[in-house]
């Protein structure tokens, strides 16, 4: 059912036309708004219903049958809630990538230790050994001729044999020995009393003395007399 509802402030007609309840909602927000209490308009709210037009509200859409009316709702005395302000969000600028400190120097490769090289031990050649031929006892070659010692354990021997119990010379030291390689022109071992220790060790052939002279052992003697030269099989 269609219901007019019409109202005339100085001549500002006010014409309405719709549902009941749509008519209802429009009267009495406008009575709220533009009548006094006594039923009287206010001079703004006149002026503003003598300057508006006519106005017709549209009437409400036909509705089909077998169709479910959808109710309009009565306009309310709220507020209506101001548009919430989009913030746009805010993207901070990257910030500058941080230099990266410059590497450290590498450390200088250490060089490798210096090889302590222990020099080697000095002799002294002694010129006052008559290590030559007399009257008494062969020369010191001759006798090396006669045994014919190969290895330096044998020559160590040898040179020992010769000067205990041929020169008879007391105590026999290390220089005594090397005046002996040197006289029959046979290269010294560097370390000659590393080498006379060795034969000491090995073969039981010499030994050492506690005042630091050496000796031959019965064993040493016994090989110089019975199997020097050694002999060779046909």
């Amino acid at each position: 059912m269609t219901t007019k509802l019409k109202i005339d402030l100085s001549q500002g007609i006010l014409e309405v036309e719709g549902s009941e309840t749509f008519v209802k909602a429009i009267y009495t927000d406008f009575k709220a708004n533009f009548v006094e209490p006594d039923g009287r308009a206010t001079e703004e709210e006149t002026a503003l219903a003598a300057k508006s037009k006519r106005i017709k509200t549209p009437r409400s859409p036909k509705i089909r049958r077998g169709t479910t009316p959808v109710p309009v709702e009565p306009p309310t005395d709220e507020a209506i809630p101001a548009p919430t302000p989009v913030v746009s969000e805010v993207i901070p600028e990257p910030l500058p990538e941080a230099v990266p400190p410059p590497p450290p120097p590498e450390p200088e490769p250490s060089l490798p230790a210096a090889e302590i090289k222990v020099p080697a031990p000095t002799y002294t050649y002694l010129q006052t050994l008559e290590l030559g031929h007399t009257s008494g006892h062969p020369s010191l070659v001759e006798f090396m001729d006669a045994k014919l010692p190969i290895t330096n354990e044998e020559r160590n021997l040898v040179f020992l044999y010769y000067l205990q119990h041929i020169l008879k010379v007391k105590p026999v030291t290390l220089d005594h020995v090397y005046t002996c390689y040197r006289e029959a022109k046979i290269r010294a071992p560097l370390n000659i009393e590393n080498s006379l220790r060795l034969t000491a060790e090995h073969r039981g052939w010499i030994k050492a003395n506690q005042n630091g002279s050496m000796s031959v052992t019965p064993e040493g003697k016994l090989y110089v007399e019975k199997q020097l030269p050694k002999k060779v099989k046909n």
